[in-house]
């Protein structure tokens, strides 16, 4: 066989991985969209914008599997109105979502009439994502440079954000009008 043979087989091969590396980001984004928008209000109507329940009647669901997914579409009556609108791929890009959710740890943070602080334990040097909903009637701006993060998170009243970031190696505290919330590293 001549060479050009194994140098065609060989760009197959590398563009085949190719694909099949970097489809993961784009299979992440369309999964995020269909559950914020999937028969026409999306999964964040009950479980929360970042499907960490928020308080609403579905629950934490960072992590499902397809087979919990399937389940509840079958079984539990507001889910079953998806049932139909959902295919079996468009699931499981759901499922991806709330899997690489689910590998993150969740930090979540009301701001409201508490003064208490709020502590939250993490691991040193692992991706986290902070979920901060304002329970305010007004904006809030909440820096975020002790998380080693140069901007300022906004968030409006009575919505959430969220913000991922790497757990830093030492305990920090985040503060915002007069509430505090310390993450304490496991050192």
């Amino acid at each position: 066989m001549n060479m050009s043979f194994y140098k065609l087989v060989a760009a197959m091969l590398l563009t085949a991985y190719a694909n099949v590396v970097y489809a993961e980001p784009n299979e992440l984004v369309f999964g995020k969209k269909l559950y914020l928008t999937i028969g026409g209000y999306g999964c964040a109507a009950c479980h929360g914008k970042y499907a960490n329940g928020a308080g609403n009647v579905g629950g934490n669901i960072r992590g499902a599997s397809i087979e919990q997914l399937n389940h509840a579409l079958e079984n539990e009556p507001t889910m079953q109105l998806l049932g139909d609108a959902l295919a079996p791929e468009q699931r499981g890009l759901i499922v991806q979502y709330l899997a690489s959710l689910g590998a993150m740890p969740l930090v979540e943070w009301s701001i409201g009439e508490d003064t208490d602080i709020k502590t939250q334990q993490l691991i040193p040097k692992q991706l986290s994502q902070l979920v901060v909903k304002n329970d305010t009637l007004v904006a809030i701006a909440m820096d975020l440079s002790p998380l080693a993060i140069n901007q300022t998170l906004h968030i409006e009243p009575l919505d959430t954000q969220a913000v991922q970031f790497v757990a830093p190696a030492f305990s920090v505290s985040l503060q915002v009008n007069g509430q505090a919330l310390q993450l304490l590293v496991n050192e």
